[in-house]
């Protein structure tokens, strides 16, 4: 896949990110929109944030859990983010930042 020169520029605004970067989420088939809201979820590697989306878990449910970064350091295993249900009404933690 040759993302033209707008996808790599869209890609990278939206994750605040390099080309490299860009050209990474784009191979894994992320839209721009999709992997901002993964990226502002504190997802920040392509392939762990892979097995998210496989594992029908959301962005916003993952925002939620407050575990984006955990899981992508390797810190939190998929199972325990597929056995923690979000609570209704509770707001993604730095969602004021949004």
């Amino acid at each position: 896949m040759n993302p033209s020169s707008h996808d790599l520029a869209e890609m990278a605004a939206a994750i605040q990110g390099t080309e490299v970067a860009a050209r990474q989420w784009l191979k894994a088939g992320f839209s721009p929109g999709d992997a901002a809201a993964y990226v502002r979820a504190g997802c920040f590697d392509v392939s762990r944030t892979e097995e998210l989306r496989q594992a029908h878990i959301s962005p916003s449910h993952i925002a939620a859990l407050g575990l984006g970064w955990d899981f992508c350091a390797g810190k939190v295993p998929l199972e325990d983010l597929l056995a923690k249900p979000v609570q209704k009404g509770m707001a993604p933690p730095f969602a004021h930042l949004w």
